[in-house]
């Protein structure tokens, strides 16, 4: 194709040809009809009007976010990645969407995908896009536990393999075991060992952050008040993959975080390219600032009165 020459002739083209395309709505074949040009030259200068600045494209959209908020959140956090959404507008659930975008955008051939669960994911999955990614595989970060759909970690890979089209990996146990004998009999299962390992190297990590006050384990009975009650006196105010953090960004480590079957979320963040957070709830901002101080999550999603209250 023959080279585009920066003299007054041709600029007059380029802004001629973009006026056509984007203000009065003609298709690429025909404006190349009207001005006798092919439809891959009209193609090329319309990219050359956009490199030259001719062309401004903007995007409104809820889901761009606070770019304000997300720089200073990026800095407190050192994140390589924030969005913050203004979630006034309910009408659709724009921070989901927003962690799905950029999801795909970051989705690389033979990649491994951890999942959590609990309501963010859930909601993060019900707005994938069905992708055809047949070479990456998705493996749970925990074993299983509850009754609804929403807390199974296993259900999220399975939904998320087929949304994307890979291949799923699942544990068959539980996350909970009931006494120390339980645990090292399944933590020593070779599939356990395999599923697990494969989630602690995962490329991309998708994880919400938990308070025991709207936890899935503490509403769906998972954990009981004893068990509640022990891990608050350790200090305890939330959890991110099951890793109970304290305010001021500790592990807790109690009789029971010690049987539980769940991947080690400082190594799997370690070895992430890509660590997802979604979480949002002025509630939730202690427990948000322990997961971020401790940098388990690189890419924050939230809204703007939580990202406020972090950065007060």
């Amino acid at each position: 194709m023959k080279k585009i020459e920066n003299n007054d002739a041709m600029l007059d083209r380029i802004t001629l040809i973009a006026t056509l395309y984007y203000k009065d709505k003609l298709s690429q074949q025909e404006i190349a009809k009207k001005l006798n040009i092919s439809r891959p030259w009209v193609s090329k200068l319309l990219t050359r009007a956009e490199e030259l600045g001719i062309v401004k494209i903007e995007i409104e959209s809820p889901i761009l976010g606070n770019t304000q908020l997300e720089q200073r959140l990026c800095d407190k956090y050192q994140l390589e990645y924030a969005c913050v959404i203004d979630n006034s507008d309910t009408s659709r659930d724009y921070l989901s969407i927003a962690a799905v975008n950029y999801f795909i955008s970051q989705i690389k051939p033979n990649d491994i995908i951890g999942v959590a669960w609990g309501n963010a994911i859930s909601r993060f999955i019900r707005h994938i896009h069905p992708l055809k990614f047949t070479d990456i595989q998705i493996v749970p970060l925990a074993g299983s536990f509850g009754a609804s759909f929403d807390t199974l970690p296993n259900y999220n890979v399975i939904q998320l393999a087929d949304l994307t089209g890979g291949k799923s990996h699942l544990l068959h146990f539980p996350a909970f075991c009931s006494s120390k004998e339980e645990y090292e009999t399944l933590s020593s299962n070779p599939k356990v060992q395999s599923t697990l390992n494969l989630a602690e190297n995962s490329d991309i990590i998708v994880t919400g952050i938990g308070t025991f006050e709207t936890s899935f384990l503490t509403r769906h009975d998972i954990l009981s008040a004893d068990e509640v009650t022990q891990l608050k006196k350790s200090g305890a105010i939330g959890d991110i993959s099951l890793q109970f953090l304290t305010s001021d960004s500790k592990l807790i480590e109690t009789e029971l975080t010690k049987r539980i079957i769940r991947a080690d979320i400082f190594k799997a963040s370690k070895h992430a390219r890509v660590s997802i957070g979604i979480a949002e709830g002025i509630y939730k901002k202690d427990i948000i600032h322990s997961a971020l101080s401790l940098h388990l999550i690189n890419s924050f999603f939230t809204t703007k009165e939580t990202a406020l209250a972090l950065l007060d």
